[in-house]
């Protein structure tokens, strides 16, 4: 079975103020530029479309039986009292189900297995050996046993002003990504990972590639997170994409 596509709440929302037309110009041109090369949020945006017009045609439905049942039943002043009560929990009842049926396509779209599939192969990198001596590399040197001691925030501190210095240097780009990663920052480890896989001569390029794929599952990227992972050839990226195609 084919891996599925989730819809964030965002994402619900943007399609929904997309159909709506109550986007912004600039944004709603931004958005069909997207569409053009993405089935995928196409398909979304036509599932969503289909969602809305079912709940809009449901809404109407109930407004007409409404409508129909008060001329029939409109006899007395204790009937008064007893319609508004009717019309109300009719409300109600449409209210609640247009809730369910929103929640339910954000529901069972939302990618639940994708954290517990991050957190079943991820394991930090190791870091590298450290002399501490008085060398030119002692601040790397520093900072990387504060990443061996889990003290990612204090790591990614000292090794941030020494990449501005050697802003392609591969090594410190790729420990700050690691480091990020580890501090649950997947976000800013995606811009160091990316820097370091684009020098070809790097020596952590296979890792690099292996902790994109697996900061893009986290951000529930599915589609980005197995083309990294394919570029690895690490056995656990191998299981990872095996698991996410079922």
């Amino acid at each position: 079975m084919e891996h599925s596509n989730p819809i964030s709440q965002e994402l619900l929302e943007t399609i929904e103020r997309y159909l709506k037309n109550t986007m912004p110009t600039e944004k709603r041109d931004a958005f069909e530029e997207k569409l053009k090369d993405n089935p995928v949020l196409k398909q979304q945006v036509k599932d969503i479309g289909a969602m809305l017009f079912g709940v809009r045609k449901a809404i109407f439905k109930n407004k007409v039986d409404g409508f129909h049942e008060e001329l029939k039943e409109k006899k007395s002043e204790q009937y008064t009292d007893k319609k508004v009560f009717k019309l109300n929990f009719k409300h109600l009842s449409i209210a609640a189900s247009i809730a369910i049926l929103i929640g339910s396509v954000w529901f069972f779209n939302q990618p639940k297995s994708n954290q517990a599939l991050f957190d079943k192969y991820y394991v930090e990198d190791r870091g590298l050996e450290t002399n501490m001596g008085e060398t030119d590399n002692y601040i790397f040197d520093d900072a990387m046993v504060d990443y061996k001691k889990q003290k990612y925030t204090m790591a990614i501190k000292k090794w941030r002003p020494l990449l501005q210095n050697k802003p392609e240097n591969d090594t410190l780009n790729y420990f700050l990504g690691v480091a990020h990663l580890a501090n649950k920052n997947e976000n800013e480890a995606v811009n160091y990972l990316k820097a370091t896989i684009r020098n070809t001569e790097s020596s952590f390029k296979n890792e690099a590639y292996f902790y994109l794929g697996l900061s893009y599952l986290k951000m529930d990227n599915i589609d980005l997170a197995i083309e990294y992972l394919e570029k690895s050839n690490s056995e656990k990226s191998k299981s990872i994409i095996s698991e996410l195609k079922k």
